[in-house]
């Protein structure tokens, strides 16, 4: 990865967008055989989407129960 993706640009994306974003950044590390601490910019990336998840976790107003 050649570029950090920031929050403000993570911020539109719902849940499964943004794990799937994470899994998919995983995969491609895998893929080239590369982890991601020996790859700064997308270890940044992924602690943004990080961020980002548990900042929509926390504002989640609960579902209604019946």
């Amino acid at each position: 990865m050649s570029y950090i993706i920031t929050q403000a640009e993570l911020e539109h994306l719902g849940e499964m967008q943004l794990r799937a974003m994470y899994s998919g950044i995983l995969a491609d590390l895998s893929g080239r055989n590369l982890s991601a601490q020996g790859c700064p910019m997308t270890r940044i990336t992924l602690e943004n989407i990080q961020t980002v998840l548990r900042r929509k976790r926390a504002f989640k107003p609960p579902s209604p129960r019946f």
